[in-house]
Parts: C-alpha cells; sequence; structure tokens
C-alpha cells in the first residue's frame, strides 16, 4: 500500500474512532481534552484532535477541516519542500458534528480566540489561530 493510502486509512481510522454521531464525536473530543475555535478550519476541534495525533508524521505540515472534506498539506521529511495535499472526504456524522460546532451547539469543546473556553453568549468573531491544548505548566 502507497504511503498516500497508508495515510487516508490512518486518518479515517482516527475519525471513525471519534464516533458515529455528533454528540458521540463531540464526547469523544471532550474526553481527549480537546478545545477548538468554531468556524476556523485550522483550530476547529476536530483539526486540532488530528494534529495532536498526527504530529508524529513527519509529511504533515498541516490539516483543515471544512464542511464537507478535510485537506491535509504534505511536505516531503528530507527537506521539508511541499508535496501536496491529500483531500479526504468527511463522513456525514463528521459532516453534521462540524456543521453542529460551528454554530456553537457544543460549548464544552469550545474556546475563544485565546485559548480560553467559550463563555454562554459570546457570539464574537474568532481570530485564526492554531493552538494545540497542553497540560498546565506545573
Amino acid at each position: 500500500m502507497s504511503r498516500l493510502r497508508q495515510l487516508k486509512k490512518h486518518t479515517r481510522a482516527l475519525l471513525s474512532d471519534l464516533g458515529d454521531s455528533p454528540d458521540l464525536v463531540a464526547a469523544s473530543l471532550q474526553a481527549a481534552g480537546v478545545k477548538g475555535i468554531p468556524k476556523d478550519n485550522r483550530s476547529c476541534a476536530v483539526a486540532l484532535y488530528l494534529s495532536a495525533q498526527m504530529g508524529t508524521e513527519a509529511e504533515v505540515r498541516a490539516i483543515t477541516v471544512g464542511h464537507c472534506s478535510m485537506l491535509i498539506t504534505l511536505v516531503n521529511p528530507h527537506d521539508s519542500r511541499p508535496a501536496g495535499r491529500l483531500l479526504i472526504q468527511l463522513s456525514k456524522p463528521m459532516r453534521r458534528f462540524v456543521a453542529a460546532f460551528d454554530a456553537m451547539q457544543y460549548p464544552m469543546i469550545t474556546r475563544n480566540s485565546t485559548g480560553t473556553s467559550r463563555p454562554e453568549g459570546n457570539d464574537s468573531k474568532r481570530a485564526r489561530r492554531l493552538e494545540v491544548n497542553s497540560p498546565p505548566a506545573p
């Protein structure tokens, strides 16, 4: 199996393991400690989760999640030059989750652009910035 097919298969398995309904996906992301920014394709909860899970993949530069698909930007691990993009279609449950997350229906996994949890009723625009939740400093 080619490396691209392996990467696509691994990504689909990670997404599938999150659950087969929007609420199960949200619960899985919450259990993993993920908090994302709605309407931000690089910092949404799914993109942050996948970035954390696939962080050891030398050829993965960036992960962006849209309404129907996600895009993995690849680099050559030997010289860090661009190596193309891998498009992966989202399953129906994942598409429904993305739509609900963008509609701010999962406040327990939502944060604002400064990295704090989203207060109820705060519908201000979010800045685009990639931050992966890390454990608090001792």
